[in-house]
């Protein structure tokens, strides 16, 4: 039983696949009488178990403390698969960019950005050999973990070559099988080694993989390194003729690549030319001295019984090594579409008793038939990453050959599969910028992924919030923007730290939670004796018309700032200002008419007729005497309070009275 809460962006293409890998651990728990459970947190599933007392009572639960947290997909994150998401994430964007061009992405760019991408898996590749071979004998899981990815890669590498040559190329006549024995050539084992030991053997002839090689390179069409090889034979020396005779013959072998002719016509008459004359010295007899050389005349004549030989089957590592050698001797002039392609591979996948059964043999033979659908099928189920049929289906979709692969629920298969590899790549805590990036060459679901994926990204630290925050506004997330600066500014006010929490607050443009802020603020000035966060309150600027209760706080902030400078006249006005705007809440009055004595007290002018009277209307309301509505929470204060208020207003009212006697004797020679 697996108990699984709460949601998650796509659970339901992933439900399967955790159910899969929870299987085993899953039975094992059955067989325990034990019950998992599981609950997703941000990228991840926390795992932990039950277990019943008894089947009677089953709602009897003991925990037993173990709590395993799982991620998806996160054994493949390591220094060379991030330098492939982020060196590949490049020629991504800059394919839809060609994409969105006025000619769209041509050929050219298409099979530009193809080898782009196969020269960063092979590049990965490269570092996963170095990182498994520098892996400590200590490590041995680690290094096998390593070895595994090499293979996965170098196989994607390989799919990915073949489905260049045969979709994106544009090849004249001839060449594809040039560039299919160079995709053998790429892709198989390197023969220097073994070459090196059968010249330093002390009769070459005699190695035990001599002739393998002549024959590998022979059906690889390496033919000069192949002819180099011949010529360590002792009988080279002993009996020139004979190996003169298919020196010459491997000599005149016509190479498509350098023939230099146009037609196919003329490219056909060249090479019937040429077989002709190695079956006319095959049946002259002139290599039944040396049964291997008299082998490899007859595949050099396309007998398909030679081919076959067991010696020429050894000689190759794969089965499309064979089936490659067998197109070039047989039909060199093939093309991607011919049926002779397809018939050689299944016929070559029979003599290796692969029979179609490994996942590789039935990719290879997927992409052999044309059959791109199968083939992306197949990749997505075995290959355990969204990276290859990702970028691999992006570039066939801008080639136009995915146009009709609408899927039923609407959209087409190339957004979905970026939909997968975003998501795929969410999780990593340095990746989930290139994944929004990803999301948003998705017209159809992208928008909606970003937005949910945005909520769920962990907000460890202000810096990565900022992060979070800039790309919100880069794709245009204006509600999680707030949502995001509302989080921080929670966690900012309640860890005390209240200039942090104004400060997301007015990013988030949050009226509500700025004007308490501004409250708090002076609750703790009224408290303090002083402000904090000076930096922010002297630059809020236009942010203070968020709220009444903040202009209040950047406009009270201005008066001390005024009087500090001694500016006494314009610092009077502004609180006098403060007052009659209404803007201050009736608690704060008292503070602010307290501030107005120092300046009524001065021996200079400070306040005119009118705005004494302005003051006296406030304090009026404020006396305990005279108003009614005074403010009940101020009635219940104790009698010291009470006391030291009443003190307050008693002074308040002398400096009006003479601070307006000065106002009209003043203004008296005016009238």
């Amino acid at each position: 039983k697996i108990e699984l809460a709460g949601l998650c962006p796509g659970w339901g293409k992933k439900k399967n696949r955790w159910i899969m890998a929870l299987q085993e651990g899953t039975q094992f728990y059955i067989r325990q009488m034990r019950t998992m459970r599981a609950v997703w947190k941000d990228f991840g599933v926390v795992v932990y178990d039950t277990k019943n007392k008894s089947r009677d009572d089953k709602s009897a639960k003991v925990y037993s403390g173990a709590i395993v947290e799982l991620q998806w997909e996160s054994s493949k994150w390591n220094s060379a698969t991030r330098k492939l998401v982020n060196q590949s994430y490049v020629h991504f964007v800059r394919l839809q960019e060609a994409a969105a061009g006025p000619n769209g992405a041509q050929a050219d760019v298409l099979v530009k950005c193809s080898r782009h991408f196969r020269a960063i898996l092979h590049e990965c590749v490269l570092e996963l050999k170095k990182i498994a071979t520098a892996t400590d004998g200590d490590a041995e899981a680690d290094r096998e973990s390593y070895v595994y990815q090499c293979e996965l890669f170098s196989m994607m590498e390989l799919i990915w070559h073949l489905c260049e040559i045969l979709y994106l190329e544009v090849l004249p006549v001839g060449c594809l099988i040039q560039q299919l024995l160079e995709w053998v050539r790429w892709h198989s084992t390197p023969y220097e080694q073994l070459q090196h030991d059968i010249i330093s053997a002390p009769c070459p002839e005699e190695h035990e993989h001599f002739w393998h090689l002549v024959y590998k390179l022979s059906l690889q069409g390496s033919i000069r390194e192949a002819r180099d090889v011949l010529r360590l034979h002792s009988f080279a020396h002993n009996s020139p003729k004979v190996f003169e005779s298919m020196d010459e013959l491997l000599a005149k072998m016509p190479m498509m690549y350098s023939s230099g002719m146009a037609s196919k016509a003329e490219l056909l008459r060249s090479w019937q030319e040429w077989r002709g004359e190695c079956c006319r010295r095959r049946d002259r007899g002139d290599f039944m001295l040396v049964p291997e050389l008299q082998l490899l005349c007859q595949v050099l004549c396309g007998e398909e019984d030679a081919l076959l030989d067991k010696s020429i089957v050894e000689s190759c590592d794969e089965w499309y090594e064979l089936m490659v050698g067998q197109l070039l001797f047989t039909s060199p002039l093939v093309l991607s579409t011919d049926y002779d392609v397809v018939a050689t591979a299944e016929k070559c996948l029979g003599v290796f008793d692969a029979g179609g059964g490994a996942v590789r043999d039935k990719i290879l033979l997927s992409a052999l038939q044309g059959d791109i659908m199968n083939l992306i099928t197949l990749c997505s189920a075995s290959i355990s990453n969204w990276w290859f049929v990702a970028h691999l289906t992006t570039i066939f979709h801008h080639s136009g050959i995915l146009l009709a692969s609408q899927l039923e629920y609407g959209f087409k298969l190339s957004e979905f599969l970026i939909l997968e590899y975003a998501s795929s790549i969410m999780s990593h805590p340095s990746l989930w910028p290139i994944a929004l990036d990803y999301l948003s060459y998705c017209p159809t679901q992208g928008r909606h992924y970003q937005s949910m994926y945005v909520e769920r990204i962990p907000l460890t630290s202000e810096r990565k919030a900022i992060k979070v925050l800039r790309a919100c506004n880069q794709y245009q997330l204006k509600e999680e923007a707030k949502t995001v600066c509302r989080v921080m500014a929670m966690r900012a006010y309640r860890s005390g730290r209240l200039g942090v929490a104004l400060s997301w607050s007015l990013r988030s443009k949050d009226a509500a939670f700025a004007a308490s802020l501004a409250e708090k603020y002076f609750d703790s000035y009224q408290s303090l004796g002083e402000f904090m966060d000076l930096d922010l309150l002297d630059h809020l600027g236009s942010a203070m018309l968020l709220s009444n209760k903040l202009a209040f706080l950047g406009k009270y902030r201005e008066f001390h700032r005024l009087y500090g400078n001694g500016e006494f006249v314009a610092a009077g006005q502004l609180l006098v200002q403060l007052l009659v705007s209404n803007i201050v809440p009736m608690k704060f009055w008292m503070t602010i008419l307290t501030d107005a004595l120092p300046l009524l007290e001065l021996e200079s002018q400070v306040f005119n007729t009118e705005q004494t009277y302005a003051l006296a209307h406030f304090l009026r309301q404020l006396s305990p005497i005279a108003s009614q509505s005074l403010d009940h929470a101020a009635a219940e204060q104790d009698t010291s309070s009470q006391d030291g208020n009443n003190n307050k207003v008693s002074l308040l009212w002398l400096a009006l009275v003479r601070n307006l006697s000065r106002a009209m004797l003043e203004a008296a020679p005016s009238l």
